[in-house]
C-alpha cells in the first residue's frame, strides 16, 4: 500500500469509486470495486491505527457543542417542515402516517448500515488520513463535504447534492471540534432521521 500516492488514493476512493457505482456497469463489477476498496480501507486503517476507541468517547465535548448541534438542527427543523408543506404537503410526515412500522423500523437501520460507516468514512477516516494534504482545517472541511455530495452521484438529485454538501459542512465541523465519532454520529443521525420523518425519504433512495 505504501507505493500508493496518497493523493491517488484519495482520488480513487473517493472520486472514481462514486462514479464506478454511478455508472450502467455490470453488478458484479460495482460489486468488486465496493469490496476492493472496503477491504483496502480496512486493512489500511488497522496498519497506520486510523481508528481507534477513544474517537468513540464523549470526554471531549463541551456543552456548548451541544447546544449549537440541537440548535442548528432545531432550526433545519422548522425550514425543512415548512419547505416540504409548501412543496409538496402530501408529501409532509407520509411514512410516520402511513407506515410507523417501517418508519420505526428504517431509523434503526439508517443509523447502523449508513450513518455509522459515514462517519467513519467521511468523517474519521478522511481526516485521519488525508489532513496533510490541505492548507487549512477550512479547506479540508470543504473538500470532505464536497467529496460527500458527490458520493451521492448514485442518487442524483440536486436536492440530495444541496443536502448532503451542507450536511458534510455540518457534520465535519462537529468531529474535528469534539473529535469523537460518536457526536459525529449522533449529529448525522438526527438529521437522516428527520428527512426521512419529514417525507423527503424517497429522494435519498428510502423505501417509503
Amino acid at each position: 500500500m505504501a507505493f500508493v500516492p496518497v493523493w491517488l488514493e484519495l482520488i480513487a476512493l473517493f472520486v472514481a469509486l462514486p462514479a464506478i457505482l454511478s455508472a450502467p456497469l455490470p453488478l458484479p463489477l460495482r460489486a468488486t470495486a465496493v469490496i476492493g476498496a472496503l477491504v483496502y480501507i480496512t486493512v489500511l486503517s488497522i496498519r497506520k491505527k486510523l481508528i481507534s476507541r477513544d474517537l468513540f468517547r464523549f470526554s471531549g465535548t463541551e456543552p456548548a457543542q451541544w447546544y449549537g448541534i440541537f440548535g442548528r438542527f432545531a432550526a433545519f427543523v422548522v425550514a425543512s417542515t415548512i419547505a416540504v408543506a409548501v412543496w409538496n404537503r402530501e408529501l409532509l410526515f407520509s411514512v410516520v402516517r402511513s407506515d410507523p412500522l417501517l418508519w420505526l423500523t428504517m431509523l434503526v437501520v439508517y443509523c447502523l448500515f449508513s450513518v455509522l460507516p459515514q462517519v467513519l468514512l467521511f468523517r474519521v477516516f478522511f481526516f485521519a488520513r488525508y489532513m496533510h494534504l490541505f492548507r487549512s482545517r477550512g479547506i479540508a472541511v470543504l473538500a470532505s463535504a464536497v467529496l460527500f455530495a458527490w458520493a451521492h452521484i448514485v442518487i442524483a438529485h440536486p436536492i440530495v447534492f444541496l443536502l448532503t454538501f451542507f450536511g458534510g459542512l455540518i457534520f465535519s465541523r462537529t468531529y474535528l471540534a469534539s473529535r469523537s465519532a460518536s457526536v459525529a454520529t449522533i449529529e448525522h443521525a438526527l438529521y437522516g432521521f428527520w428527512l426521512f420523518t419529514v417525507g423527503l425519504g424517497p429522494i435519498f433512495a428510502f423505501p417509503g
